[in-house]
């Protein structure tokens, strides 16, 4: 029987996750995946994008997702690829905080109004450490 291991809001998260699970040996799909594609309003209105194991994989699968959550695995990727965590371009420090310019959350707000809701995918980053902000890319 399968269970419910995590949700996501983003279908395409979910299919990472489930590679990440299959590449550790735990057979796993991704369940509601088209309702987030055709509308993706109703999909969060359902409870998202469903990542499902076998019930026997649940604390192998759970153990996995705490290490994807923590920032482990992307850590651990970033070692293998010779590539550096994002991390403050003033500092270095790895502690930050993702926030949206209000120009772009009200454009969001507005579109959302008018029921066309789209997630964005360019992110404002601050720096807990120093208070640095910054764009994805830069630095």
């Amino acid at each position: 029987m399968l269970v419910t291991v995590a949700k996501f809001l983003d279908p395409w998260e979910a299919y990472v996750v489930r590679a990440r699970l299959e590449a550790d040996g735990i057979p796993a799909t991704v369940a509601f995946a088209n309702h987030a594609i055709a509308n993706w309003p109703m999909s969060l209105a359902l409870g998202g994008t469903c990542v499902q194991v076998p019930e026997h994989c649940l604390a192998q699968s759970r153990q996995i997702l705490s290490d994807y959550h923590a920032g482990t695995l992307e850590d651990e990727l970033n070692q293998v690829a010779g590539l550096q965590s994002e991390h403050c371009p003033r500092c270095g420090s790895t502690d930050f905080k993702r926030s949206m310019p209000w120009r772009k959350r009200m454009s969001a707000i507005l579109i959302i109004v008018f029921f066309a809701a789209f997630p964005t995918n360019r992110s404002r980053f601050i720096c807990r450490h120093c208070g640095h902000g910054w764009e994805w890319g830069e630095g």
